[in-house]
């Protein structure tokens, strides 16, 4: 499309000619002719100098380049909402294949994509243009919303209710049993997992991901939040709206995050922790007391940050720290003798 066009469908502050063609977008060192690129702030302007791209979106405060500028106020999203517009192709309903399960009484929604070898159970009920690709499970009385796209060997349990606008990657799982026994005389007996999973809208969730159901009530991930693949989510626990958990995230059973919190690679939650909104965690940090708002803690066990990255700066000292006490130790135990023999 013309760079005018993209301007426009983007509220972008157009600085340069309008009429160039633009036809797909690539990263500031990758980009050539046709393709529109970004930085994130003006200390990548020499970096966007040298590109070959045809046009950037670029930061508000971004002084003129000879290279036709979008000026906006997040880049990053601007160039992520151009991707959409310039690569990915409308979707087409393929209606229901012969050789998907459907279940008695299920309702399926208007313009949706039933592929081969999907089974859907009895009384669920699929959205308005949802995508279900092969070897999708989708539990008896369970609900997907509408526009959801379900990748394939999905796993979604009896009565699970997905929201709007939700992805699931391939080989997902949710609404297994939540990990529970009561244990008398060294055996371990199953405590039922009767309770269920509501996903909200315009959540993410990434590949080999379980979340488990609720032994009773219910596992909840709240609307917007994001989930990397690889992540355990246990039963009964609360994940507020917008979080972001990255790769390998483990959560215990009836912990409660609030908003916008971030976990890092390798993170792990005790059962039945609070961790307030905003708050963030550095990767490979293992979480066993409460977190109030608006906080940043790493390390195992976590600690505050800074607290976390002046032992990180100690601990290849230590060798030569131990070294340097025991010779002030046996300075020490010489002036006592000295002083002793006076």
């Amino acid at each position: 499309m013309k760079l005018k066009d993209l301007a426009d469908k983007l509220n972008a502050e157009l600085e340069g000619p309008g009429d160039i063609e633009i036809s797909g977008a690539a990263g500031v060192n990758n980009a050539g002719a046709g393709h529109i690129t970004f930085i994130a702030g003006i200390d990548n302007i020499r970096q966007l100098e040298q590109s070959g791209a045809s046009a950037a979106f670029a930061p508000l405060d971004t002084p003129k380049l000879q290279l036709p500028l979008l000026r906006v106020k997040n880049p990053r999203l601007a160039f992520a909402r151009a991707i959409e517009l310039l690569h990915l192709k409308p979707s087409r309903s393929i209606g229901i294949s012969d050789k998907a399960i459907i279940g008695q009484h299920s309702v399926i929604g208007v313009e949706s994509s039933i592929h081969p070898f999907v089974f859907i159970g009895d009384d669920a009920t699929i959205g308005d243009r949802v995508t279900l690709y092969p070897g999708v499970y989708i539990g008896k009385g369970a609900n997907v919303g509408d526009d959801c796209i379900i990748y394939p060997n999905v796993y979604i349990g009896y009565e699970v209710r997905i929201g709007n606008r939700v992805i699931i990657h391939a080989g997902a799982v949710i609404g297994s049993d939540g990990f529970g026994y009561a244990t008398e005389d060294g055996k371990h007996h199953k405590i039922p997992q009767v309770g269920g999973v509501i996903i909200g809208d315009d959540v993410e969730i990434g590949a080999n991901t379980t979340i488990d159901r609720a032994t009773l009530g219910s596992t909840v991930i709240k609307q917007g939040t994001k989930i990397d693949n690889l992540v355990q989510i246990a039963h009964n626990v609360t994940i507020g709206e917008h979080c972001l958990l990255i790769a390998q995230v483990g959560i215990a059973g009836s912990c409660t995050l609030g908003d916008f919190v971030v976990l890092a690679g390798q993170v792990g939650l005790a059962d039945h922790i609070s961790i307030g909104d905003r708050t963030m965690v550095s990767a490979q940090s293992g979480i066993r007391n409460d977190i109030g708002p608006g906080q940043t803690f790493g390390g195992y066990y976590a600690m505050p940050q800074k607290d976390w990255l002046k032992v990180q700066a100690i601990l290849p000292k230590l060798p030569e720290l131990r070294k340097h006490i025991a010779n002030l130790e046996k300075r020490v135990q010489e002036l006592e003798k000295t002083i002793s023999d006076k």
